[in-house]
């Protein structure tokens, strides 16, 4: 079921992206083109508050660019952050994509569950900051960042 609430800084839900469509429509962007973000996937909210329904997100995922990891655009998310479900069934090292920020619907973001069991799991402050620090290298803006 879709959220019928705003969710906090830091939540991770799953976000459907949908698929890419075969065969392709025309014109092609009614659709997703590769390489953008598709299936279904966990995600973290940065913004759970904009107008029209919409939330500022950051894709999770198991697989990594190491150049995008070294230029600090993939921030590490340690195995022990997510509990095992029947859905992502083993514990393994995952990256928040920062340069994949996007927003999206609200009707795209779902709770996560196991076994009918609705999981809450929320990232801690430091690495929602690390996060939010990436987000400002991707979009070119590392002149704001205090250099400390």
């Amino acid at each position: 079921m879709a959220l019928a609430y705003s969710p906090k800084v830091g939540e991770v839900l799953e976000c459907n992206f949908g698929e890419f469509l075969e065969p392709p429509l025309s014109p092609k962007y009614n659709g997703l083109l590769s390489p953008e973000i598709r299936k279904r996937r966990m995600v973290v909210v940065i913004n759970g508050k904009l107008p029209n329904g919409c939330c500022l997100i950051v894709p999770i995922s198991s697989t990594h660019n190491p150049n995008a990891v070294q230029r600090g655009f993939h921030i590490h998310l340690e195995p022990d952050i997510f509990l095992e479900t029947k859905f992502y069934e083993d514990k393994r090292d995952r990256w928040a994509l920062c340069e994949c920020i996007t927003h999206v619907s609200k009707d795209r973001l779902f709770r996560m569950f196991n076994n009918g069991i609705q999981i809450t799991k929320n990232l801690n402050s430091n690495k929602i900051t690390e996060i939010q620090r990436s987000i400002i290298k991707t979009s070119n803006a590392t002149s704001l960042l205090i250099q400390a």
